[in-house]
């Protein structure tokens, strides 16, 4: 039987996966209610900025995560 969750077997792998857990928290609603206020930061409000941050967030675990993928794949060979 399959299982349905494979869990990472590095450190690299516990902590790429500490980090995305932690962006996805962020974009929630208790992280999204403290940054929902009628500031603005360069011209933009606090929220639409803080959408940015975790979108690039999230860009930059992943692509971590893709390098590190393709490194061990590399050492393999």
């Amino acid at each position: 039987m399959q299982r349905l969750v494979v869990l990472p077997t590095s450190r690299t792998g516990w902590a790429l996966m500490i980090a995305f857990v932690a962006v996805v928290v962020a974009g929630i609603w208790p992280a999204i209610g403290l940054v929902n206020r009628a500031v603005l930061f360069l011209g933009l409000p606090l929220l639409v900025v803080w959408s940015y941050v975790l979108i690039f967030a999230c860009f930059a675990v992943m692509l971590i995560a893709n390098r590190v993928i393709e490194w061990r794949e590399g050492e393999d060979d």
